[in-house]
Order: C-alpha cells, then sequence, then structure tokens
C-alpha cells in the first residue's frame, strides 16, 4: 500500500510539473501575443497618422479654385432674419487662389467651406433683404411690389398679365388687401400658381 500511495504522489508531482511548465509556456505566448498585437496597433496609428498629415499638407498646399468652383454666398440679414443664399459661377479673378488668398478677396466674411469643388462663404449683416414683396390687385390685374423694412410698398417689381377676375374670391378678396409673399421661389411659385 505504500508502494500505491508513493506512486500516486509522484505521478502528482510530475503532473503538477507538467501542467505548471505548461501554464507557464502558455503564458508567455500569450504575452508575445500581447505585445506583437500592441506592437502592430501602435504601428498601423502611426501611420495612419503619418497619412492624415500627409493629406492635410497637400490639401492644404494643393487646394485652388478654379473655373468649375461653385461660391456659395449666405448673407443673413439681422433686421429681418432671412438667410439668403446665392450660388454663383466663380470669378475669373477668383479662380486660381489658395484659401489664404481667398480669404483676403473675401475679407468680412466667414470662410466656412473651401474644396476644389465648393467654396461657401458667409457674412451677417445689419440689413433688410430685398427678397419681401407685397402682390395687390391693380386695375384687374396683379402687381407685384418690393417692401421695406416697415413693410411699407418700396417700389413697383413686377406688372404681370396675371387677370384677377379669374381668381378665387379669397384669392381676391386677399389681393386687394394686399398679400405679403417672402422670396423669390416662394414669388414665383405662387404668381404660377394664379395662372
Amino acid at each position: 500500500m505504500k508502494k500505491y500511495i508513493i506512486f500516486i504522489l509522484i505521478a502528482t508531482l510530475i503532473i503538477s510539473f507538467i501542467l505548471g511548465l505548461y501554464a507557464y509556456r502558455l503564458k508567455k505566448v500569450n504575452e508575445e501575443i500581447a505585445f506583437d498585437v500592441e506592437y502592430t496597433k501602435e504601428r498601423t496609428n502611426n501611420i495612419i497618422t503619418q497619412a492624415q498629415n500627409i493629406l492635410k499638407e497637400t490639401s492644404s498646399n494643393k487646394n485652388t479654385t478654379s473655373p468649375n468652383t461653385k461660391l456659395i454666398e449666405k448673407i443673413y440679414y439681422k433686421d429681418c432674419g432671412h438667410l439668403k443664399q446665392t450660388e454663383k459661377e466663380m470669378r475669373e479673378d477668383l479662380v486660381n487662389k489658395t484659401e489664404e488668398e481667398f480669404r483676403l478677396e473675401y475679407a468680412g466674411w466667414e470662410l466656412q467651406t473651401f474644396t476644389i469643388n465648393e467654396v461657401m462663404v458667409y457674412k451677417e449683416i445689419q440689413d433688410f433683404c430685398d427678397e419681401h414683396f407685397l402682390l395687390k390687385d391693380v386695375d384687374g390685374k396683379i402687381n407685384v411690389y418690393k417692401l421695406d423694412k416697415n413693410d411699407r410698398e418700396k417700389e413697383l417689381f413686377k406688372k404681370t398679365e396675371i387677370q384677377t377676375k379669374y381668381l378665387s374670391e379669397l384669392d381676391i378678396e386677399n389681393l386687394e388687401k394686399g398679400m405679403k409673399v417672402y422670396g423669390n421661389k416662394e414669388l414665383n411659385q405662387l404668381l404660377e400658381d394664379f395662372e
């Protein structure tokens, strides 16, 4: 029986030694894998950072306007609270300008976007925009007037050939009082609806 206990003890020691050795090697392998993963991750991040820096340098140095670049001017009129956005063709004197050169040309404007395809500038002014209209029935036809900042007729903008006698009673009544419209797009849509 003593031999049997000694044999189990020796077998247990050998198995414990083998398991310990296996656990030690497994720990070492895991540490090496973790180190390799961390090293690869760090190298990848460095490469990405270098690529981003190169792109920034390239884009800031090479971006210039072209004749095909869209120029978008946004003006916020503080007196009436309207934002007017106008898309224009790039002026000849603004072609081949870098971002810094463009900022000088548009001093007083905030440069919101500067890419090869589009340049967007913005500014706020203490004024009333020129897209406030009043439609009225004058001698049976619709006339369009521009309004000033006090909502008074400023000037005749357009005489139309649209006859009011063919409109609904509600439209005729509104036109006799005067219909206020903001924006060229809304004005054109309303005039089309009346035709």
